[in-house]
Parts: structure tokens; sequence; C-alpha cells
């Protein structure tokens, strides 16, 4: 077999092209490409059928690569330039196929103004690289959701599905952060339970956790769009956001919860009633401000100041841990 057979078995199409005249000259062309003239003798013409018989998809890329002045400056600095595509093959099919544009003038350098276009079948060679990117990019689609749900569950309170001191840490830097740069303002919310003491020793640990349940569901229907809620201990609570300086949100938010914890009550039969007490802040962030801990002791004085009120089991101050 001579080399000029070997080659032409290579590849599917070769055509020679002038750019300088803007011609070009079909050298050799497969049966599979039938649907591309063998007389087209103009560059121009030839990229029109290129154009035609690439996938949709890639037509946009077809048109970039025809360009002949982004083809005459990227064949100045290199030996050749190369894209893959899909073609259509003369049944209709789209088929994978690499072109490569490369300098016929002068061997292993750039330049010249001769150059030969060359489409040859890399289907099975790509067919089997995108499966395998699908099959990486479902592995990884798996792992990211694999370790969202780790991550949320590392900053995730169990019982009450409020963040736990973790889940704190992590997303008091994002609130400030938020307010900081959007020029928002912070609210900090402290929220206690009402009597859970009590509630264990008179009426045992079950009625306890579903007091916590009960407020922990009311604190997220009632708190400011995009609140974090934060469960700082057993029957503590911290809300956080960044909201808009204007926002009514706090001012409706206690009556949100206070309507609804009633509502609660009404509707269950236990010989108990669950009840919160609360107290919140709303100021704008501090210059290089890292954590929420002067915000969050008004919050708590205040929340302490209608707990006096509310809290007829509440510890005294001189028994507070």
């Amino acid at each position: 077999m001579s080399v000029e057979n070997a080659i032409k078995s290579l590849y599917q199409m070769i055509l020679a092209v002038d750019f300088e005249a803007s011609e070009c000259r079909m050298m050799d062309l497969n049966p599979e490409f039938g649907n591309f003239d063998r007389k087209v003798s103009g560059f121009r013409e030839f990229c029109d059928l290129l154009y035609i018989n690439a996938h949709p998809e890639d037509r946009e890329r077809i048109i970039n690569f025809c360009d002949t002045e982004y083809l005459r400056e990227r064949l100045s600095r290199n030996v050749y330039i190369s894209m893959e595509c899909r073609l259509r093959h003369a049944d209709r099919s789209y088929f994978w196929s690499e072109i490569v544009l490369c300098n016929a003038t002068r061997e292993d350098e750039a330049g010249g103004s001769d150059f030969l276009l060359l489409i040859h079948d890399i289907h099975d060679r790509k067919t089997h690289e995108l499966r395998k990117e699908a099959e990486i990019r479902l592995q990884m689609m798996d792992l990211s959701e694999r370790y969202e749900e780790l991550f949320i569950e590392n900053m995730t309170d169990q019982q009450t599905g409020c963040y736990n001191r973790k889940g704190m840490k992590y997303y008091t830097d994002i609130v400030i952060k938020d307010a900081a740069l959007n020029g928002r303002h912070l609210f900090v919310c402290v929220a206690d339970l009402n009597g859970l003491k009590h509630l264990n020793d008179t009426y045992g640990h079950a009625a306890g956790d579903e007091a916590i349940a009960a407020v922990s569901s009311e604190l997220k229907k009632s708190a400011p769009e995009g609140a974090r809620i934060v469960r700082t201990g057993g029957d503590e609570f911290l809300i956080m956001a960044a909201i808009d300086k204007d926002s009514t949100e706090p001012d409706s938010m206690g009556e949100k919860i206070d309507r609804g914890l009633k509502e609660y009550n009404l509707s269950h039969d236990n010989p108990f009633d669950v009840g919160v007490s609360y107290g919140w802040v709303v100021m704008p962030p501090k210059e290089g401000m890292d954590d929420l801990d002067e915000y969050i002791a008004v919050a708590d004085e205040r929340m302490y100041e209608m707990k006096t009120r509310r809290d007829e089991y509440r510890r005294q101050p001189s028994q507070a841990i």
C-alpha cells in the first residue's frame, strides 16, 4: 500500500486550502461524507457546507473556527489548529470528527499560505470519553449530595432540626458579611422555653421534648425570611439574620410566635401549656466584628425581662448555672 493510500485511509476528507486566493481543492473524500460536494472550489463555500452538515449544537463553533482572520492569526503562530465536532454523514447520522488545519508549506513551522484541512473519525474515542465524563459527573454529584447531607447533619440539632453550635459558628460569619456588604442590619433574638425543668420533673422528659419541638417549630415559622435558627442549649434558642433596616418582620415575629403557641395549646389536651420568652435587637453591624456576642447579651437581657413576667417557674439569678 502506498503512503498516499494510507493517508487517504486515515482521513475521511483531505482539502487543500489557499487563504490568499480563498480557494480550496478536494484531494480526497470518503463515501460517508457524500453530502459534501467534491467540486467545491471556494473556501467560503466549503465552510458553508461544513456549517450545514454540522450538528446544530456545534455550528457556532464552526463559524468561529472558519473565520478567515482567526485562522490566519492562529496559523501564524501554530503549525496546526484543530477542533472536535459532530458532522452529518450521508446516512443522515451525526458522528464525532476532528477537523485539523495544518501548515503545508514548511515542516514544523508556522506561517505559509498553503494549508491542508483534514477530517478524521474520532467517534468511538469521543463517545467513550463522553461516557466516562458522564459517569464521573454522576459520581461527583453523588459525592456532592452526600457531602451536603453530612455537612447539614454535622451542623444540625437532630431533635429540632435547628442548627447546633457548629452551625451557629459557621453561619454567624455569613450573616455578618451579608449585613456589612449589603447595607443591612443584624437581627439577633434569644428565646427560652418557659418552665422546662418543671415539665420534665412533673410530666416526664417526653413532655419536655414535645414542648421543645413545639417552640422550635413556631420559631422557624415566625422568624424573618432567611433567618438561621440555632438551638444553643436544652431550652435555649438563637435567631440571627441580616435584614433591611426598615423591615417590620421583627415587630410581627413576637405576635406570630405567641399566636402559634396559643393555637398549639388549644389543639392539644396536654395537662400543661407550652410557652416561650424572647428578646431581640436590631442594629447595624460594627466594623471588624466577627461574632454576635455583644448583641446576644442585649437580646438576652430583654428575653429575661419577658421571662420574669411570663415564666412562673423561672430560676432565680442566684440559681442560674
